[in-house]
């Protein structure tokens, strides 16, 4: 009887172990890029919180991106984004097909009067990358052939990167694991320190829901927080729907405005 007492309390103690043990790092992010991988079209809503190093001020950005993944394309997708400035209450809109990127800016008093369109041939520059203001909220490392979840697993990140740890945690309800980045301090200028960056992945399906970024320098912070709202998990979103016209110069912005005011922006 009293071996019995003592296998019983021994298999308690292991399956509690078992069920306390953290998923470790590179788990999670083999988990994460591979659920990054299942997606082909997506639609988000991103809420982003900036200040920057030289700068006082809390810049907030709030959009609505569509995406058509291409993992070998330097952008790892082409996409249509739409963004509400909320410090001036200024719209822009943002496309890019792989060839030609264009913007415009409005404001929601002048929808039907023509705003000049600015397109560039993206392939005839030299980086053949995409600007601009909208650069930021694209969730460009996700979806390239090397997306930050496969770098953070390299050679090189071991060489970079002094730690990375994972805990378990609750974002807005929703249970999480957290990724913790910790960037290797160097005594040289132009270097970030104290550099601290953290992904909320959703446990449900591994997907990232939040960002967080510090980092130190010369005395000054930096910081950052991004919030992901997976509106449309491969949709059904054409090709063509991403094209530019770069003939078109001239457009009116009520027809985006009010294709977006369905994802309320």
């Amino acid at each position: 009887m009293r071996n019995q007492y003592i296998l019983l309390i021994l298999i308690v103690l292991f399956a509690n172990n078992a069920y306390s043990q953290i998923i470790k790092p590179n788990a999670l992010l083999k988990k994460t890029e591979a659920s990054l991988n299942n997606i082909k079209t997506l639609v988000y809503k991103i809420n982003k919180k900036s200040k920057f190093f030289s700068d006082n001020d809390t810049l907030q950005n709030t959009a609505i991106c569509s995406l058509y993944i291409v993992p070998e394309n330097k952008m790892g997708a082409y996409h249509i984004l739409d963004i509400k400035q909320l410090s001036n209450d200024i719209y822009a809109h943002y496309q890019y097909d792989g060839e030609f990127s264009s913007e415009f800016l409005y404001k929601t008093d002048s929808l039907d009067y023509e705003r000049k369109i600015f397109i560039t041939n993206v392939s005839e520059k030299e980086n053949n990358n995409v600007g601009g203001i909208g650069y930021s909220l694209l969730l460009k490392d996700y979806f390239k052939k090397q997306s930050i979840f496969k770098q953070y697993r390299s050679l090189l990140a071991k060489i970079a990167i002094k730690d990375i740890t994972t805990e378990e945690s609750v974002y807005k309800s929703v249970p999480v694991y957290i990724l913790n980045v910790y960037g290797k301090d160097k005594p040289r200028p132009n270097r970030i320190n104290s550099s601290v960056e953290k992904y909320y992945i959703r446990k449900s399906d591994f997907l990232p829901i939040a960002y967080s970024f510090y980092g130190e320098f010369e005395g000054m912070q930096e910081t950052e927080f991004t919030e992901i709202d997976y509106l449309e998990i491969n949709p059904q979103i054409p090709l063509e729907a991403f094209k530019i016209d770069p003939t078109i110069k001239d457009v009116k912005p009520k027809l985006y405005f009010e294709e977006i005011q369905k994802y309320q922006l």
